[in-house]
């Protein structure tokens, strides 16, 4: 009889830990959703011709592609917008300028972010739609850096951010 009500107990507790699996992944998806922009077409920030910016190396290199749509500020200090990268500072220091050969999201973009999962030869390319940003997933792309870090009085100023 012992045995029998530690089966139940467990199956019990299976059912809840799906249901809280189930609940947790729905809560997620309702954040991350909520957290977009309500932007539908996102327009690739192209401010200047490639004839703007000689390449500093002429070789495309070829780099791992993710997209997200969260808003917020980048470690940059700058608000994230259309036109904005996040890259390894090793790999591709802030403020550098790239171009990116891709059919869905080609374009010229500056690298403004970083992130904890961006390690080695990985960009993630901001794009304000949910939508968009699933469309695009993972993805292989050519980049080639068209300058190095950011230039002169360029560098920007972050907002002052109360310690906490």
């Amino acid at each position: 009889m012992l045995k029998e009500k530690r089966f139940v107990s467990w199956r019990r507790m299976s059912r809840l830990r799906i249901i809280v699996i189930i609940a947790g992944f729905a809560c997620l998806l309702h954040v991350t959703r909520r957290e977009c922009s309500p932007t539908v077409d996102a327009q690739v920030y192209n401010p200047q011709s490639l004839t703007d910016f000689p390449p500093v190396s002429r070789d495309m290199e070829p780099f791992q592609a993710t997209a997200y749509c969260v808003t917020g500020i980048t470690k940059s200090g700058i608000h994230v917008a259309p036109g904005h990268v996040a890259a390894d500072p090793r790999v591709i220091p802030l403020g550098s300028m790239i171009y990116v050969d891709s059919p869905l999201m080609g374009g010229i973009y500056q690298v403004l972010d970083t992130g904890a999962l961006i390690k080695g030869k990985i960009i993630d390319i901001y794009i304000p739609s949910y939508e968009q940003c699933l469309e695009f997933g993972r993805r292989m792309v050519k980049v080639r850096v068209l300058r190095y870090g950011f230039q002169g009085e360029e560098q920007p100023n972050p907002p002052n951010r109360p310690r906490g």
